[in-house]
């Protein structure tokens, strides 16, 4: 049974860093748009996006269909990005 909590305890913590860095990544992803020169409403759907991961409780993180459903709004928002720095290009 003691072996079984440990198990559980260093899957949490991996899960736990895991929502970390992808909180990292929406940020990263923020201040690139930031320094690229892009504004409104792609930054503050960038920071909607990110205080919704923070307050996503361990146990939904830990569901693998919401892991991906996030990785793929982290996608969507690159892709945002990308078109608003097109756009400030032309």
């Amino acid at each position: 049974m003691q072996h079984y909590g440990v198990e559980q305890e260093q899957s949490t913590c991996v899960l736990q860093e895991d929502k970390q860095q992808f909180i990292q990544e929406i940020s990263t992803l923020r201040s690139l748009a930031e320094e690229a020169g892009i504004e409104g409403h792609v930054l503050e759907e960038l920071d909607i996006f990110k205080r919704e991961v923070e307050h996503l409780a361990s146990s939904i993180w830990e569901r693998k269909e919401v892991r991906v459903l996030n990785r793929n709004e982290l996608v969507r928002h690159s892709l945002s990005v990308l078109r608003a720095f097109g756009s400030r290009s032309c």
